[in-house]
This record gives C-alpha cells, structure tokens and sequence, in this order.
C-alpha cells in the first residue's frame, strides 16, 4: 500500500501587515515634507528687517543682502569690514544706520534742555552729556541686540541708547559738515566743538595752549585730547583695537597742566592781583544794580579777597575757582550770577536752570559755599557721600552711590570735575582756558610750580601714608582711565616693580590728624600733612 505523504502548501503573505507599515511610512513622510513646506514658507514670508550695504567712495549705495536678524547682518558686515571693503553698513527698515564702519554719533538729537545718559565702558558707572555742548562722538560699535551703541567723546568710552543718538555715515557730506579736530596754529593747539553736524560752522575754538613737538602737521582728528591722529579713520582704527600707537604721539601723550591740575595747588597769586585782573583787564568797576546789568559791571568786582580766603581756609585754588565761576557765570553777569549769587550754577540744571538753582546772600557766601561744601567735602573727596560721623573706609568710600569723586582737576567726561560737574563735555577744557588766559595776563607764575604725574590704564590704586606698600592704606584712586596728580618730590622707599623710588604727591582727601584715615566731612585743609605716597613704578 502507498504510503501517504502529507501535502505542503506555501503561506499567503500577509498584505495587509505591509499595507498598514507602508501607509505609516508614507504619513511619516508626508507630514515631515509640509514641516519643511510650512518652515520654509515660513522663513520667505519672514519680513527682512536689515538691509547690508556698502557705501562706496563716490557716493554710491550697494545692497549686499537682507537680513531678518540684525545679529547676523552685523555679523556679515564685518566680513565685508575684513575683505577691506570700504564703507559697509548696516540699515533699519528706516533706513537709519544701526552699525558701520567709519561713523559718527550723533548727541544732537534732544532738545538742549535734555541730556543723555551713557555706562562708562572701563568702570561700568552712569553718566550723562548734552549734544548741544559737544554733537558728535567716535562710533566703535552697536551691542548684537542692536540697541546699545559704543562710543568715545571727551575722553570717555561709554554706552548709549541708541534710541537716543544717530550713527553717520562719516563719509556722508550732507550729515557730517563740521566735526570735532584740532588745528595747529603758531603755537597753540586749538579745538573746534562743533554743535550741530549738519553746519559748516563751529560753536567754539578752545585754545588749550602750546601743544607736544610731535604735532607739526595743520589739522588733527582726537576724542580724548591725549592722542592726536591725522586720519580720522585711522583713529578709529586704533580705537576699535584698544590701542594709541598710530598717533603721532603715541609716546608721549598731551595733558593740558590748566585742565589736569588738582584744586589743591595754591596760586602764586594774592587778592590784589586777582582784582587787578577783573577790575582793570576785564574793565569791571562796579557790582550789578541788576538783570541784565551793564557792560561794566558784574558779580566778580572787588572779589579777589574772597577767593584768596576760601583757598586758606579750605584749600582749594583760588584761581581755578575763579575761572570755573567766569565760566558758570559768563564773566559774573549771568542772571543767576546776579539774582541768587551764585557764580558756579549750584543746581542749575539743564531743564530749568533758574528755577533750580542755589541762592546766597551774598558772593563771598556763595564762593566760601563752593570751596567748602562742592569741593572740599565734594568733588576732592575720596569719601564723598560717606557717613559724615564716620572716617573714610579706603574698601568702601568708592562704593557711596552718587561718589563724585573722581579726581581734583577740571578733566573731562573720563576722569576729574568734569564727568559729574556738567553737561558739557569740554567744560573742564574750558574752565583750563580761562586759568591759562589769565595767568599768562599775570606773568605765568602758576604756569610751571606744580608737577603733574598722570596714572594711566591703572586699576583702582591703593594710596598709603609712607612710601611702603605696608604703611596704612588711606583711600583708593577712582576707577578712572586717567588719574592726574600733584607730585611735590621723590623720596626712597620699598622697591616696587625693580624701583625704589615713591612719589611724594598732594593728597586730594583731607586726612585726619594721625594721617591714618580719609576724613569724611571735613572742615579745612593742611598743604603740610595731607600728604600721600605713590610708587613711581606705577606710573608710565
């Protein structure tokens, strides 16, 4: 019999099983295809805020490429910047510039009343300037957000909202007419301060007086008034890299004595001499019956005593009071001058400056007022601010919110009387002029008694009683790029850096009796023991 053998049938394979993972891959992929639809359609329809551009030397504009983020539009304008093309730029759907390479700032936005406000680059602390004073600034960059704008005017490196500035196209001549620079004439170096950008014309030329033998040539470009520069990109240049050496004199750079000198020098000059000055050279010979007054008289006539007597008892130069006040108060006929007495606009601020400001009962009240309480307990105090029950603390005394100590000189927006005293940004320049004027009328005594050391690109600085690192600390220097003192001689001391050699120098604090601490509120002042050591090897 047939042996029975078992049939085998294949297996139908399963469709439906294959139907269904297909269908899944095929969804997959749908879905991710009308992601990549909808993204890209997304990113075209995308409005492009931020126009790259190339402002060429004959005028013409080239569009380079829209950008939706300024972020990486700045980013490609500073490739271009690296191929060496020669004016890229980056523009808002306004068409204003945000970012550039060769530009200038703009201050002249606000009404004269209104000032601007900036962050100081090196101490990160406020502080503010007026563009109907000085209009224009270096450009050196905008922050990626777009909103911040770095800058340098008078001396100072900050941060502005660029809301409350315009940047220039500095190539741009229907914008940028006048800009700030210097001109070499005979033997002076003279500053022009333009005011408005748009006007060939310039608000002031301050001759700040006989400048280094390195500057020979007719025109110079600066924005600290140290270091001179013949090209104007070129300084932004050097600018931008944290550097000076492309000036001409990068070795050796300018302080003018008049603006760097502290108030705790004494003049050479008695009261007699000081009447002489106001009452013959300036033709005054009486006190206003009134405002306005007459072409003879003003609020300075016969003061010379008061002068002399508020630097002996507060020790404060007489003569720098006397050219701030000439300056505050054009000559001691200005209505504040005549109706409150007051030669040096306490309280005359921008907004409403005779509403505001202080009144005295008299002259000699107010000028014992400035020299006491605004300078002495001021403006020359490291502790300014502090408890006046309390001595100085040198840790904290530069902690004290509203500190408007940041050297004794007139100085400018980086350093000295200047950064918190006014608006203006070349006010400390100008109170300068009025002192050299002044003394060169007199016979230039003041002109070379004092030696003045600069402390540049130095941290906060301890200041001790005995030239000895291990001698009591008495204050610290501000958190300033520059810091101008009086040095009074050389003394021996510890070897600091390879160099044995301290500075005896004029303490702008008043120290107490013991010369172990800054007094906070003090009362008067001794040339003879407020005395600090410096080593020399701090200074370059």
């Amino acid at each position: 019999m047939a042996q029975k053998t078992r049939s085998t049938r294949k297996k139908k394979p399963n469709y439906s099983k294959r139907a269904r993972r297909l269908q899944r891959e095929l969804l997959y992929s749908f879905f991710l295809l009308m992601g990549v639809i909808i993204l890209l359609a997304q990113f075209h329809s995308a409005p492009a805020h931020y126009r790259l551009v190339v402002f060429q030397e004959d005028g013409e504009v080239d569009t380079v490429q829209y950008y939706t983020s300024f972020k990486t539009a700045q980013r490609e304008m500073n490739k271009l910047i690296e191929r060496g093309e020669f004016n890229p730029a980056v523009l808002d759907e306004e068409e204003n510039i945000i970012a550039i390479k060769y530009g200038i700032v703009n201050f002249r936005k606000k009404t004269c009343g209104e000032n601007t406000s900036f962050k100081n680059d090196y101490n990160g602390r406020k502080g503010y300037t007026n563009g109907c004073y000085g209009a224009d600034g270096a450009y050196l960059e905008t922050d990626d957000k777009g909103k911040q704008v770095k800058f340098k005017q008078s001396g100072v490196v900050g941060w502005v909202n660029r809301s409350d500035v315009e940047i220039y196209n500095y190539f741009d001549q229907s914008k940028v007419k006048s800009v700030n620079h210097y001109t070499l004439e005979q033997k002076s170096l003279v500053h022009h301060i333009s005011t408005n950008l748009k006007k060939n014309s310039y608000a002031s030329a301050i001759d700040i007086g006989e400048p280094s033998a390195k500057l020979k040539e007719k025109k110079y470009y600066s924005y600290d008034g140290n270091y001179f520069y013949r090209s104007y990109t070129q300084m932004i240049d050097d600018y931008r890299s944290d550097t000076y050496e492309n000036s001409e004199n990068y070795k050796e750079p300018y302080f003018n004595y008049y603006q760097y000198l502290s108030h705790r020098a004494k003049t050479s000059y008695v009261s007699k001499d000081i009447n002489a000055y106001i009452n013959q050279t300036l033709g005054f010979t009486a006190k206003p019956s009134g405002y306005p007054c007459a072409q003879n008289e003003s609020q300075l006539f016969n003061e010379g005593y008061s002068f002399i007597e508020a630097q002996n008892t507060y020790g404060v130069n007489a003569m720098m009071m006397l050219s701030l006040a000439i300056n505050e108060s054009g000559f001691g006929k200005s209505q504040i001058a005549i109706e409150k007495n007051n030669l040096f606009g306490h309280a005359a601020y921008d907004n409403a400056p005779n509403a505001s400001a202080n009144g005295y009962k008299d002259i000699a009240a107010g000028i014992a007022t400035h020299a006491s309480i605004f300078l002495n307990q001021g403006y020359l105090n490291p502790c300014d601010q502090s408890d006046p029950n309390e001595t100085g603390s040198p840790s904290s005394c530069f902690n004290q919110s509203g500190n408007r100590y940041l050297g004794g000189y007139f100085g400018d927006k980086g350093s000295g009387m200047n950064v918190k005293y006014a608006s203006d940004p070349y006010w400390g320049e100008k109170a300068a002029l009025y002192y050299r004027t002044m003394d060169e009328l007199l016979g230039e005594k003041d002109k070379t008694r004092y030696t003045i050391k600069v402390l540049s690109d130095q941290p906060e600085t301890p200041c001790y009683s005995q030239p000895d690192t291990g001698s009591k600390t008495l204050f610290y220097t501000p958190p300033s790029e520059h810091y101008a003192v009086i040095v009074l001689g050389e003394v021996k001391g510890e070897e600091v850096d390879g160099n044995n050699v301290w500075y005896k120098i004029q303490s702008d604090a008043v120290l107490t009796n013991a010369r172990n601490a800054v007094v906070t509120a003090p009362k008067n002042y001794n040339h003879n023991s407020d005395i600090i050591y410096l080593p020399a090897a701090y200074f370059k």
